[in-house]
């Protein structure tokens, strides 16, 4: 039984957002403390093992994804060589346009929507090239 190499990955995530969950939990019971975010903090984009964590389901329109979707494009512009989508968080025409090439070029249904199955080619996608952790460097319009 073949184990893929994105599996690992999740479950080291994983392990991360539970401890990094249990000591705010116990900082805030102990403490009472609260984490504010400053009025001028920037959305940054997710990395791509981010967002294959929960792999959610991405299309053209779709809102609340910002960060993942960003981690798309920063993928698609970076790391697959599609210059042409702009890191910006929305899932434009451009965007579903970038989807669509890459789903042709790894020879899966082209449909320009991000589902399990192109996430899965994702993950083998940036683990050959072994930059799954890359984050777009500059924060969200």
């Amino acid at each position: 039984m073949k184990i893929s190499s994105a599996q690992p990955v999740s479950r080291r995530y994983r392990f991360r957002r539970l401890v990094a969950a249990s000591i705010i939990g116990l900082a805030s019971v102990a403490g009472g403390a609260v984490v504010a975010t400053p009025a001028h903090a920037a959305t940054y984009a997710s990395s791509v093992n981010e967002c294959l964590v929960f792999r959610p389901y991405l299309h053209r329109g779709v809102t609340n994804q910002s960060q993942c979707v960003a981690a798309l494009q920063s993928f698609l512009r970076f790391q697959y060589g599609n210059g042409d989508v702009a890191v910006d968080g929305r899932f434009g025409p451009n965007t579903e346009t970038s989807v669509k090439k890459y789903q042709g070029s790894v020879k899966i249904d082209v449909d320009g929507k991000v589902g399990s199955d192109t996430w899965r080619h994702i993950a083998i996608s940036c683990s050959q090239r072994g930059d799954c952790d890359y984050k777009y460097p500059h924060p969200l319009p």
